[in-house]
């Protein structure tokens, strides 16, 4: 297999849907392939009006955690999750990929704040600033 380690950026968009999919289809052709599916907390600077606000968005990210935890479960391919926290999710994505030895990002080519039809300011930092390949899954089905 061309791929050892899939690091799959989620946020819950259909791009992103897409994109566990797609690494779904990939893992099934050899067991030994290890995935790592992440969820971005992007933390802004806040004052003390904004401390509902955080506390939405960590609820948010457990929320995601959980679900991705059952995909990670129900893999016959060995799985972790993570949250990461940060300013810049591009950057969070690239790093978290080169540090846990993965060789594929797959994700999906718009976020969900992304304008239909274009490649999302993440995906894009992302594919620009990725030593490794990186494979973005657009919305619906080309078959």
């Amino acid at each position: 297999m061309w791929c050892k380690k899939i690091l799959v950026a989620y946020d819950g968009s259909a791009p992103s849907h897409r994109a566990l999919e797609v690494m779904g289809e990939i893992a099934a052709q050899n067991p030994a392939v290890e995935v790592v599916l992440v969820h971005v907390m992007r933390l802004f600077s806040s004052g003390s009006a904004a401390a509902g606000m955080d506390t939405v968005m960590a609820d948010d990210a457990m929320a995601v955690r959980a679900e991705l935890q059952a995909i990670a479960e129900a893999m016959a391919n060995p799985a972790e999750v993570k949250i990461l926290k940060g300013t810049s999710p591009a950057d969070l994505i690239v790093n978290c990929a080169r540090d846990e030895g993965c060789d594929l990002i797959i994700m999906g080519s718009r976020g969900q704040g992304g304008v239909k039809g274009f490649l999302g300011s993440v995906s894009y930092a992302v594919t620009k600033e990725s030593p490794m390949t990186v494979l973005i899954a657009k919305e619906g089905d080309c078959r």
